[in-house]
């Protein structure tokens, strides 16, 4: 019992690990020219070879301002050097990076051996003169190979501001980036209200397009997903279609998770498209791709869950379930919006704790699910064992499996990825970050197939759902829901209790009820059999069952031997 609980709070976690924010491949900053102090703005992307950077500054051209600028352009192998850094951290960086004599230095928390590096010469800028737009010239020459050494980094302090991306240099080699730009004041205007802000723009674009090397794989898989979640609805369209008479409640909810998930993906690339082909994205649809994916892992979660309690195959009707199960969607959408939200609207490391305080009540709301579904698939594995519908149970036994292989492949990913992508001090394997968000999409996909080929429309599904089980205590209002004239399949079952052949059915059941007692006692010696785990989902149910029905199956055991 204990370790399906550790297995259901890792899994709750792990769900929300922290997945990598879409960079922009065009980033802008206004900074004020001030007298008497220089400004330093840091821009880290992560690029490819043949990436152009370019820098641009744009300022009131009625205004007599001039400043100097120049900008130091550096690479690095570990994507943390660079990202993930905090305010005081940023600004000793900033400092290090810029100072030339740093050139063959870096961090002593960091270990390698060369990097790519180029320092621009300094350029005067006249907002009159450049009538307010000023493009950085071609460089001098390309990046240099640099030869490097840890050397520990002095705390310092300086007024600097946090910048963009821009500058006039080609990207020799693959890597994460830092460019750093420098800002003088050297002539004010007489005005002392005058406009001093300046513009500073900075452009990254690959040869296909302004996302980021970390983004650029996820562009290609939310294709790949369009097109596949296409393929699954217009597959179970055309099964609903065929087998319109004998459509099951569940199989619109699976109908309507598949909906979801191809809207889904569809807001993301729409997303990720736009980033590449403009450098920025639109207002308000990556959020409204949050709550639409927050709606998708709902109505999948909804779905795992009346799968597991039965629903459709064991209960024609969720009765007081139903209730229970729409406060929990509702609760999770809640908080899944929540923490979507603050998580795409906030890119810096200050709103780290915002985001894990807006995360901890969706993860216990996760674990709450997680919970739900194994002790409920657990309930309805072991009534289906003891009413003997071996039917049934293959379906649940083939479902209990899949849930079992996710948890084991969840397990083994999220260890992968702590060794080689959480760890790491650098973490050189930066164009596989996709992987980790590409992999939830891929695993939920797994058990989505599953659902649909075990919950597929047929020619008997009306029947199949709701034929008793062999079990002579049947729950009576069970027995009141399926007989219910407003229930799918009634016409059917009452075909079968009334009609010229009704006495016919009546003395082959008989006869059939003679047998099964005749083989009473064979049956019961099959139960050991049974009840020992044939199945790896089996072994990992069996420890969701209480101390007291293991006793009593035990001593049932016991007896029979």
């Amino acid at each position: 019992m204990f370790g399906m609980k550790t297995v259901v709070i890792f899994l709750a976690i792990i769900g929300h690990a922290a997945a990598n924010l879409l960079m922009p491949g065009i980033y802008t900053e206004v900074v004020e020219i001030q007298q008497g102090k220089y400004q330093l703005i840091g821009v880290p992307q992560a690029a490819l070879n043949g990436t152009i950077v370019q820098l641009e500054f744009t300022c009131d051209p009625d205004v007599d301002l001039e400043f100097d600028t120049e900008y130091v352009l550096r690479s690095s192998p570990c994507d943390k050097e660079f990202f993930n850094t905090k305010e005081n951290e940023r600004r000793q960086n900033l400092v290090f990076y810029f100072n030339e004599t740093n050139q063959n230095h870096i961090p002593d928390t960091f270990d390698y051996n060369e990097i790519v590096y180029y320092k621009s010469p300094i350029q005067t800028i006249s907002c009159k003169g450049s009538h307010g737009r000023f493009l950085f010239p071609i460089p001098t020459g390309p990046m240099a190979v640099k030869q490097v050494t840890p050397v520990h980094v002095d705390r310092v302090k300086r007024d600097t501001g946090l910048g963009s991306f821009h500058t006039a240099q080609t990207i020799p080699r693959d890597g994460i980036y830092y460019m750093i730009i420098k800002v003088v004041g050297k002539s004010f205007p007489s005005n002392l209200n005058a406009n001093t802000n300046v513009t500073i723009s900075v452009q990254w674009k690959a040869p296909y397009g302004f996302l980021s090397a970390i983004d650029w794989p996820l562009l290609r898989f939310y294709k790949i997903m369009c097109v596949f979640y296409s393929a699954l609805a217009l597959l179970w369209v055309y099964y609903c279609i065929k087998y319109y008479r004998d459509i099951l409640r569940i199989q619109y909810w699976i109908g309507a998770v598949i909906v979801l998930g191809m809207v889904e993906k569809a807001f993301f690339l729409s997303e990720y498209a736009t980033m590449n082909d403009t450098g920025s994205s639109i207002d308000g649809i990556l959020e409204i791709a949050e709550i639409v994916s927050c709606a998708k892992k709902t109505m999948s979660r909804v779905l795992v869950i009346i799968v597991c309690v039965g629903y459709g195959v064991v209960k024609p009707r969720l009765g007081q379930t139903l209730n229970q199960v729409a406060g929990v969607g509702l609760v999770y959408f809640i908080f899944c919006s929540i923490e979507g939200i603050a998580r795409v609207s906030k890119n810096t490391v200050e709103a780290t704790r915002q985001k894990q305080f807006a995360a901890l009540p969706l993860v216990l709301t996760e674990m709450i699910i997680f919970y739900w579904i194994f002790t409920s698939l657990a309930a309805t594995i072991r009534m289906l064992r003891l009413k003997r519908n071996d039917v049934k149970l293959n379906v649940y036994r083939h479902f209990a499996n899949t849930l079992a292989f996710s948890v084991i492949a969840s397990v083994v990913f999220m260890l992968w990825s702590m060794i080689y992508h959480i760890f790491p001090t650098c973490r050189v394997d930066w164009k596989e970050l996709w992987v980790d968000t590409a992999f939830w999409h891929v695993l939920f996909c797994f058990i989505l197939i599953v659902i649909m080929i075990l919950w597929r429309p047929s020619q008997n599904n009306q029947r199949y759902a709701f034929t008793p089980l062999l079990d002579d205590s049947e729950d009576e209002n069970d027995q009141d829901e399926i007989f219910n004239a407003f229930a799918p399949g009634y016409d059917i079952l009452t075909a079968r209790t009334s009609g010229s052949g009704a006495e016919t059915r009546k003395l082959r059941e008989a006869e059939k009820e003679q047998e099964r007692k005749d083989e009473a006692i064979k049956e019961d010696l099959r139960w050991i059999e049974e009840n020992i785990p044939t199945t790896l989902a089996d072994t990992l149910i069996g420890g969701l069952d209480d101390n007291d029905e293991i006793e009593s199956k035990q001593l049932e055991v016991s007896k029979m031997l």
